[in-house]
């Protein structure tokens, strides 16, 4: 399969100086040689390239490998740039000059705070690299933008804690390799990146069987690519022939390929391991977060380290506690050290054992979720509230702080339901101490931690008891193909009902029925099982009912359960225990 990438063609005409950029009429092929750039510059090309990442919103959204209808990736990475352009115009408003420091700065503050999906939470930490970079920076040199989109690739690169290549990251890492090869002319350094990404984006099908079969290229990726492009066309004056920008529209979808999924690849990338739960605070002067986050993501299974160069707090699940508490004992003083035996919680919690907190906490529980039906169940069932959101509606960072700080608890639980909110969820949790991620990746799964709630322990104990039950839940989501594809060698087409148990396709079927049927006989329940069906909004009731009536029939001693969810894009949502 040959994946063709319509260029941008940008030609820039001569002794033109829109912006008040430094340069000569001495670069070949443009005709001009821009040295420098200066605030305003920077905040106009980001903003240009989200408003080009707005036309090209739908395509970017198309590349969801599964035809349903919450593919929106570039929803996400839009949602998140226009926060960061906003951020960017009230601290920088017109009329001013602006160091590149300053721009950059409120750009990564108001990605941050407005990051959505984990597209979102990657392109926040792009720009905070791209920010450090600047850090003192009156204007950008070359030399300045090729460090910012390195710094920038290593924070990308390091918001996730097992990196997968074939993606968004990719795009940017080579990006940015493209640039350390050195150019004195800023916007040619600029082009050398957009063109690196484009062949980059070209090759992540190679990298990724599941994109080689879906016959299309990532869609992180190709959100990048429109904004780095986005950006360099804004350096353009007024009469550029900008031709091929159009042509956008044509990399579309296109074909199905016939290879095989790659197991597991559409969970998230962030799966929790736990060992030994361990957090303290180093203090002393001229420490370096960065240098110190790196060194637990090498050595530690899960990360959190916040911080600036006075106080570090560190939040790291590891196999041996030694080597990393001998680590902060090199850098300064070790405080508030607290360690948990998680696996060991794990087990007695398995075993239906739970040793008494010796501390009363305030505790708040906090799930994401959408549709009357399952809003009113968690909040009934002990919530403090809900955060709205869920499949095509991915809650910010800022909407999760605020939720967070509106529930008035000490300490918060936060359940995401859904592994597109996961990554936004635990950049909140890295920017607010008193908010714990339990990485819930469906609503039965929610559900399933929701009943182990207990509010007098403490979220420690909380977490462990909702993170072992999770694992005796499976999930099943019936939607509405939007496209024709093919999935694991299996035709799906347009209009047909699909049903995913637990994220890979189980059955395609002219009814959603007969695709959640499907689903349950793929899953092979036990005769003890208990099946909870929670339908959408768009699925009378007496269908849900009926369906429930024909599995009991024919799974003897099966139990099955029948909750109105009130959910959107989804007719079906089930989970089996």
């Amino acid at each position: 399969m040959i994946y063709n990438w319509p260029w941008f063609r940008i030609v820039i005409l001569a002794n033109r100086n829109p912006m008040g950029i430094t340069s000569e009429p001495t670069w070949p092929g443009s005709e001009i040689r821009m040295r420098q750039l200066r605030g305003q510059d920077l905040k106009q090309a980001f903003s240009a390239a989200t408003g080009c990442l707005e036309e090209y919103r739908d395509i970017v959204n198309a590349l969801n490998v599964f035809p349903v209808p919450d593919g929106d990736t570039g929803t996400n990475m839009l949602l998140t740039m226009r926060r960061a352009v906003q951020s960017a115009a009230e601290d920088c408003p017109d009329g001013q000059q602006y160091s590149v420091a300053t721009v950059s700065s409120a750009l990564a503050q108001g990605a941050f705070l407005g990051a959505r999906g984990n597209s979102g939470v990657i392109l926040s930490q792009f720009f905070k690299g791209f920010s450090d970079a600047l850090t003192g920076k009156d204007s950008l040199s070359s030399t300045d933008l090729a460090q910012a989109f390195r710094l920038a690739s290593l924070a990308a690169y390091n918001s996730v804690g097992e990196p997968v290549e074939g993606t968004m990251l990719t795009v940017i890492r080579v990006a940015s390799e493209a640039m350390q090869e050195g150019n004195d002319n800023v916007l040619g350094l600029w082009e050398t990146a957009f063109l690196a990404s484009q062949d980059a984006l070209d090759k992540t099908p190679q990298q990724m069987p599941l994109l080689r079969e879906a016959g299309v290229v990532d869609a992180g990726g190709l959100g990048m690519v429109v904004l780095i492009g986005g950006a360099l066309q804004s350096f353009a004056t007024k009469n550029a022939v900008l031709a091929d920008m159009p042509a956008l529209a044509r990399f579309q979808r296109s074909g199905n390929g016939n290879g095989q999924f790659t197991p597991g690849f559409l969970e998230a990338t962030l799966e929790q391991e736990w060992g030994f739960c361990t957090q303290f605070i180093i203090s002393a002067k001229d420490l370096d977060p960065d240098a110190v986050r790196v060194h637990y993501q090498e050595t530690a299974l899960s990360t959190v380290v916040v911080g600036d160069g006075e106080n570090i707090r560190v939040h790291v699940h590891v196999e041996d506690t030694g080597p990393a508490l001998a680590y902060a004992e090199t850098l300064g003083a070790v405080s508030e050290i607290s360690i948990e035996d998680m696996d060991e919680q794990n087990r007695d919690f398995a075993g239906g054992h739970r040793t008494p907190p010796q501390e009363e906490l305030s505790l708040a529980l906090l799930p994401v979720v959408v549709g009357q039906g399952l809003t009113e169940l968690f909040l009934v069932s002990g919530c403090a509230a809900v955060i709205d959101g869920g499949q095509s509606m991915n809650p910010s960072v800022q909407q999760i702080l605020d939720a967070a700080q509106a529930a008035g608890a000490r300490d918060t639980i936060l359940l995401p339901n859904n592994p597109n909110v996961v990554l936004a969820a635990e950049q909140a949790a890295a920017a607010e101490p008193s908010i714990h991620v339990v990485v819930t990746k469906s609503i039965p799964q929610g559900v399933a931690a929701l009943f182990t709630f207990n509010p007098e322990g403490t979220w420690e104990d909380n977490a462990a008891a909702m993170t072992s039950v999770m694992v005796d839940v499976s999930s099943v989501e019936v939607t509405q193909a939007v496209r024709n594809a093919c999935i694991n060698g299996t035709d799906v087409a347009k209009g047909q009902f699909l049903a995913l148990l637990d994220g890979d396709l189980a059955s395609a079927a002219e009814s959603p029925e007969a695709a959640l049927r499907g689903a349950l006989e793929a899953a092979g329940p036990s005769p003890d099982a208990i099946v909870t069906i929670y339908h959408g909004e768009d699925t009378p009731a007496s269908d849900a009912r009926s369906v429930a009536q024909e599995i009991e029939r024919d799974f003897p001693g099966i139990q099955v359960d029948v909750v109105e969810g009130g959910q959107p894009n989804y007719h079906y949502l089930a989970s089996i225990e």
